[in-house]
């Protein structure tokens, strides 16, 4: 197709291109300006095509019941930065019902984010809002109270290796895949020292360490709860067994907790109306039910005895 499109355009003579642009629009008149992309507009349409197919592939394997978030970094959104913020907001906040959550943090280069993604993966959902038109709702406001899969390979570095090692420390979820890079090691971001030629170096400034006094992640990575390898061939040929591992371990806990993820149905509305007797003794004066009245008409009534 893009051959016939290259000769009918008469192949890569711009003046010839525009002479002939009409065979390609039915003899209309106009002019067709084509502006290539260049290596790493390509390469970034790649990479959200792919993103696109994995999450199809996990809607098809689970249904609405799981989601998919990608993470290619854990940087700030900022000038000269990606939008990693954005990037787990536009994706995390719509899915926040779904009963099932994969974040996949497989080549990622790591950041600085990783406790702004867990302080919302710890929300809890203890408290519940009966809304007067509507379905209810946790009042911890998108608590997501499914079960989660953290996806890690070899290429998970950095920032992304403190949050895996984070999600199973603190009991987030499972981490499936491959021992991650192992280097969490840091520096400041900003050059330590400047040399006279405008050219600079920077020093490792801190690393982690665990509450046991253990340096954690340098050198050694995170080790997954469930090891997966990626075999060449199969990734190749469109496979991925990491991701068909946590589509499994989703599913089958899933199965195994019908109620989990799920908002609980809202109780029988009480029967308020004022008691007086009730309130006088002590109670809230709301008035007795039937079969014997709740906890403030069965205190009036020993109160009476």
């Amino acid at each position: 197709m893009f051959a016939d499109a290259a000769a009918a355009l008469g192949g890569d003579s711009p003046r010839r291109r525009k002479k002939n642009h009409s065979k390609l629009r039915g003899g209309a008149v106009g002019a067709v300006v084509a502006t290539p992309f260049d290596h790493q507009n390509c390469s970034d349409l790649r990479a959200a095509d792919a993103v696109r197919a994995r999450r199809a592939y996990v809607k098809s394997r689970a249904d609405d019941d799981v989601a998919y978030v990608y993470l290619g970094d854990m940087e700030q959104d900022g000038e000269g930065g990606s939008a990693s913020f954005d990037d787990f907001a536009s994706q995390f906040y719509p899915a926040v019902r779904a009963r099932g959550m994969i974040i996949d943090v497989r080549r990622n280069a790591g950041g600085n984010i990783d406790t702004w993604i867990l302080e919302r993966l710890l929300r809890a959902a203890w408290l519940f809002n009966a809304e007067r038109s509507g379905p209810p709702d946790v009042t911890m406001q998108y608590a997501f109270s499914g079960e989660v899969v953290v996806l890690v390979d070899e290429r998970t570095s950095s920032d992304a290796e403190i949050f895996a090692l984070a999600a199973r420390r603190l009991g987030v979820g499972t981490v499936i895949g491959q021992r991650t890079w192992g280097g969490a090691v840091g520096y400041s971001g900003d050059a330590e020292l400047a040399l006279v030629d405008g050219s600079a170096f920077t020093i490792p400034s801190f690393g982690p360490y665990d509450a046991d006094g253990a340096w954690a992640i340098e050198q050694r990575g995170v080790v997954p709860d469930v090891v997966v390898a990626n075999a060449p061939v199969a990734t190749s040929r469109g496979g991925d067994a990491q991701l068909d591992a946590a589509i499994e371990v989703l599913n089958k806990k899933l199965a195994e907790a019908p109620a989990k993820g799920k908002v609980p149905i809202k109780p029988t509305y009480p029967n308020r109306s004022f008691d007086a007797k009730t309130c006088e003794a002590g109670g809230d004066g709301s008035a007795k039910e039937e079969g014997g009245g709740g906890e403030d008409a069965k205190a009036a009534k020993a109160v009476g005895a």
